[in-house]
C-alpha cells in the first residue's frame, strides 16, 4: 500500500507540473484558446490519433505535403470554361474564369478535405475565401478516382448561376468555415458586405470540441482531476440478444458533435459541450432533406437521423461506434454491431435471410443504406432503418432492398418479407408523413395521435406537429397546444410552429408564456411567431414582447452573411411595420445571392403593397426567368397579370403552377377561380375535379366544387364530393346544408 501511494502521489505531482506548463501557455491568449500544440505534452497518444483523422485534414494550408491534385501544368474544361492547375515558385495556382468573365491566375491557399476528394480555396474580394468546384478525386484509380472532376456536372455554370465558384454557395466564410476550423470569428460587416474572418487553428482541433484549453486547466488546477463521465455502458443479460445499458444515458456527444454534423440554423456563437438547443435549431425531416420515412435525401449531416433511432432513445451515443479522435468505426463489418446485437441472433440466415458473409448479410447494407454526395462521397444513413419495402412503395421512400435487388417487379421485396413471416405495419408514422406531406385534410387525427406519443422519437414528433400548421383548424391548434409543455425541445418548437397559423389575440395566448422557455431555440420561435402578428398586439404586450425581439433579432445577426438570415430579417421587419429597415434587409439578401427566390417573391410582395406593381412586375420576370419550374413564381406573376388586368395571360401561369413538383392546393383553388371568373365554369369544373384526384380531403377544394356544379345545374354530381365532406367535416354548417338540399343516399 505504501509503494502504491508514493506512485500515485508522484503522478499527481508530475500532472499538476505539466498542467502548470500548459497553464502559462495558456495565459499567452487572452481568450483561452491555445491551439492543439498545448495539449499535445498530456496526450501524446490521442494527439497522434487526431493527426491521421479527416478533422485534422478539414482545412490545411497547402504544402507538398498537403496539397492531393494533380497540379503539373492539367487543363480541364467543364462547361466550356477552361482550368489550368500548375505550380510556381513553390506555390499552387489555378487559372479559370473569374466573376468578371475574365481569365486570372488564383493562388491556393488552402486545401479542403481529404477524401474521398479534396477541394481547393482560393482569396477573391472583400476577405472571402472561395472554394472551387472543381475538386480531386482522392479515391485509388482502382476505385474510379486520382482525377479532377466538376462538383455540379449537370448544371450550366456560368458566371451568374448560382453554383458558380465565386458565389455565395462556394463561399468558405459563412457556409464552411465554423464547422472546419477551431475558435471561428466570421466577422462580417453587413453594410460593407465585408469579412474578417479569424480563427486559432485551420483545422478542427482539440479546442473545437473541447472547448478552449484555459477553461480545462482552470477546472483541473482547483485541487482535483475532473474527468468525463462515462455514461452508459452495454451488458448483455441472462438470456439476452441485446445489451441493455448501464448508467445513466447523456447528451453530451449530441452536444459536441452536433452542431457540425446536423443540418441546422445557427441561434448564436458555437460554444463547444454547451447544450445544442441553446445553440441551435435543427431541421426537421422535412421535404427534399429528408425522405417520407425519415430516410436521408439531402446532405443532412448525421444527427437528424441518428435521432430517429431506437439506438439513440436507448442510450446509444456516437462513441459507441466511432472513435472520437480519429473519427473511424471501433471495428470492420458486422463486429460492430455485435457490440449490442448477439452474431448468433442476428449475424445468421434466420435473421437477414441472405447468404453468410454475402453483400445481404452485412448489417449496414440492410438497415444503414447509403447515398453518394458530391459525386464520390457515400454516406449512409443513420436512422438504421428497418426496410419496409411496402411502406416504401406507398410513400416514395427508397427501398433498401432495391439497391442489390434491382432487376425484380415493384412488391417483390414485400412479398418476400411476408414469405418470412414478416409483416409490416400499414400505419407506420411514415404512411401519414406523406398523406400530411400531400395536404390530405383526413391525416389530421393521425397526425395529432402520432404527434403525442412519447414511444416515437421527438424528431418525428416534431415533424407531424409541422405538418399540422398545413391544416388550420381548431383540431390541429388544439392538438398543438396540448404539447407545449413536452420534454422535448424540439417537439416544444414544433407546437409553436405550427401554432403560427393561429389569429393573433389566440397565438398571444397560448405562446406569450413560452417566450421564457429553457430552450432558446422553443423561445425565439414564439417570438418569430408573434412577431409576425405584431400589428395586432396591445402596447402592453409588445413591452412584453421586447426582449424576446431583441434576442431573436440578435440570433439574426449571426447568420446575417446569408440570403436566408438577410429573408428573415425583412421579415421580422416587415412584421414590425419597420418597411425602410425591411427593404434593407431585402436589398442585402439579393446582393448575397443575387437570383435567390424566396427574397424575389417576398420583395415583389413588399412592392405590390407599396402600389409599385412595375417594380414587382419586374422581380417576378426575373424570378420567372431564374426558376421556371417553381409552382410558387408562376403563381406569383398569375396574380400580378390578374392585378394588372391581363386575365387570360395568367391562365396559363396559374395553370402551370398547378402542375410542378412543388405545386399546393391553394394553386388549384386559385385557377378554378380564374376560370370561372372568365366564363369558363366547365374548365374550372374538370380542373377541380382532377384537383380532387391529387389532392385528397381538401375542405375548400371540394366545397368550390359543389358551388360550381350548382352554378352550372349539375346537381346529380354533387353526391360525390358532399359524401367526402361528411366524413370530413360533419359539423360545418355549409356540409350540413348542402347535405339537406342533396341527400346521399
Amino acid at each position: 500500500m505504501i509503494e502504491i501511494k508514493r506512485y500515485w502521489f508522484t503522478y499527481v505531482a508530475l500532472y499538476l507540473w505539466l498542467s502548470a506548463l500548459v497553464l502559462s501557455s495558456l495565459v499567452q491568449a487572452a481568450d483561452g484558446y491555445a491551439g492543439s500544440g498545448a495539449c499535445t505534452s498530456c496526450h501524446p497518444e490521442i494527439h497522434a490519433a487526431w493527426e491521421e483523422s479527416d478533422h485534422f485534414r478539414a482545412m490545411q494550408h497547402a504544402t507538398d505535403a498537403t496539397v492531393l491534385g494533380d497540379f503539373r501544368g492539367t487543363t480541364v474544361e467543364y462547361h466550356g470554361i477552361r482550368t489550368r492547375l500548375f505550380e510556381r515558385d513553390g506555390n499552387y495556382f489555378v487559372h479559370t474564369l473569374g466573376p468578371e468573365e475574365t481569365y486570372a491566375d488564383y493562388r491556393v491557399l488552402f486545401t479542403f478535405g481529404h477524401h474521398p476528394l479534396q477541394q481547393y480555396l482560393v482569396a477573391t474580394e472583400k476577405g472571402r475565401l472561395q472554394a472551387l468546384n472543381i475538386a480531386w478525386d482522392s479515391r485509388t484509380a482502382a476505385a474510379g478516382g486520382q482525377r479532377w472532376f466538376h462538383l455540379q456536372p449537370d448544371e450550366d455554370i456560368t458566371p451568374d448561376h448560382a453554383f458558380f465558384w465565386t458565389g455565395y454557395f462556394s463561399n468558405w466564410n459563412s457556409r464552411c468555415a465554423v464547422c472546419h476550423s477551431t475558435a471561428v470569428d466570421i466577422g462580417y460587416d453587413p453594410g460593407a458586405g465585408q469579412y474578417d474572418t479569424t480563427w486559432h487553428e485551420p483545422n478542427v482541433a482539440c479546442e473545437a470540441c473541447h472547448g478552449p484549453g484555459m477553461d480545462h486547466v482552470a477546472a483541473n488546477g482547483s485541487g482535483g482531476f475532473s474527468l468525463p463521465s462515462v455514461g452508459v455502458s452495454w451488458t448483455f443479460g441472462k438470456g439476452e440478444v441485446i445489451a441493455s445499458p448501464i448508467g445513466d444515458s447523456s447528451d453530451r456527444e449530441v452536444n459536441m458533435c452536433g452542431g457540425c454534423h446536423s443540418r441546422r440554423s445557427a441561434l448564436g456563437e458555437p460554444r463547444p459541450l454547451a447544450d445544442y438547443h441553446q445553440q441551435y435549431a435543427l431541421r426537421t425531416l422535412a421535404p427534399g432533406l429528408y425522405f417520407p420515412d425519415g430516410q436521408i435525401e439531402d446532405e443532412v449531416f448525421v444527427v437528424g437521423s441518428f435521432l430517429q433511432s431506437k439506438m439513440h432513445r436507448a442510450g446509444v451515443t456516437c462513441s459507441d461506434c466511432h472513435d472520437v479522435h480519429s473519427g473511424n468505426v471501433k471495428s470492420d463489418g458486422n463486429s460492430l454491431c455485435a457490440q449490442c446485437h448477439l452474431p448468433v441472433a442476428f449475424d445468421t440466415p434466420s435473421h437477414h435471410h441472405h447468404q453468410r458473409d454475402g453483400v445481404g448479410a452485412m448489417c449496414i447494407n440492410c438497415h444503414m443504406p447509403a447515398r453518394t454526395y458530391m459525386q464520390v462521397d457515400d454516406r449512409r444513413d443513420h436512422s438504421f432503418v428497418i426496410p419496409r419495402p411496402e411502406a416504401s412503395e406507398r410513400t416514395g421512400s427508397p427501398d433498401p432492398c432495391a439497391d442489390c435487388h434491382t432487376d425484380v417487379p415493384v412488391g417483390w421485396a414485400a412479398a418476400a418479407l411476408l414469405d418470412w413471416g414478416i409483416e409490416e405495419d400499414s400505419e407506420h408514422w411514415s404512411v401519414i408523413n406523406q398523406r400530411s406531406r400531400r395536404f390530405d385534410g383526413a391525416s389530421v387525427a393521425d397526425l395529432g395521435k402520432l404527434s403525442q406519443d412519447v414511444g416515437i422519437a421527438s424528431i418525428v414528433r416534431a415533424t407531424l406537429l409541422e405538418q399540422l400548421g398545413n391544416f388550420p383548424s381548431t383540431q390541429a391548434a388544439d392538438i398543438s397546444a396540448r404539447v407545449l409543455d413536452d420534454e422535448s425541445p424540439m417537439v416544444r418548437r414544433a407546437a409553436v410552429s405550427s401554432l403560427g397559423m393561429l389569429p393573433p389575440d389566440s397565438r398571444w395566448t397560448l405562446l406569450a408564456p413560452i417566450l421564457r422557455d429553457e430552450a432558446k431555440t422553443v423561445r425565439l420561435e414564439a417570438a418569430r411567431v408573434l412577431a409576425s402578428g405584431y400589428g395586432g398586439l396591445t402596447s402592453r404586450q409588445r413591452r412584453m414582447l421586447a426582449d424576446s425581439l431583441a434576442e431573436y433579432r440578435e440570433s439574426l445577426i449571426v447568420v446575417a452573411d446569408s440570403p436566408g438570415g438577410q429573408l428573415s430579417l425583412a421579415n421580422l421587419e416587415m412584421g414590425l411595420g419597420n418597411r425602410s429597415a425591411a427593404l434593407v434587409a431585402f436589398a442585402r439578401a439579393l446582393e448575397i445571392v443575387p437570383d435567390f427566390v424566396p427574397a424575389l417573391l417576398n420583395l415583389a410582395d413588399y412592392y405590390r403593397g407599396a402600389g409599385q406593381e412595375g417594380q414587382a412586375r419586374s422581380l417576378l420576370r426575373r424570378a420567372l426567368k431564374v426558376a421556371p419550374d417553381s409552382a410558387a413564381v408562376n403563381h406569383s406573376y398569375g396574380l400580378h397579370l390578374v392585378r394588372a388586368g391581363e386575365h387570360q395571360r395568367a391562365l396559363a401561369y396559374f395553370a402551370e403552377a398547378t402542375r410542378l413538383a412543388d405545386a399546393q392546393p391553394r394553386y388549384d383553388y386559385v385557377y378554378a377561380v380564374a376560370l370561372d371568373s372568365l366564363g369558363q365554369t366547365a374548365d374550372a369544373i374538370d380542373a377541380l375535379v382532377e384537383a380532387n384526384q391529387t389532392w385528397l380531403n381538401q375542405y375548400d377544394l371540394l366545397s368550390l366544387l359543389i358551388l360550381y356544379l350548382e352554378k352550372a345545374e349539375r346537381p346529380s354530381e354533387i353526391v360525390a364530393p358532399l359524401k367526402v365532406l361528411q366524413e370530413l367535416a360533419p359539423e360545418s354548417p355549409q356540409v350540413q346544408q348542402w347535405s339537406r338540399s342533396y341527400p346521399v343516399p
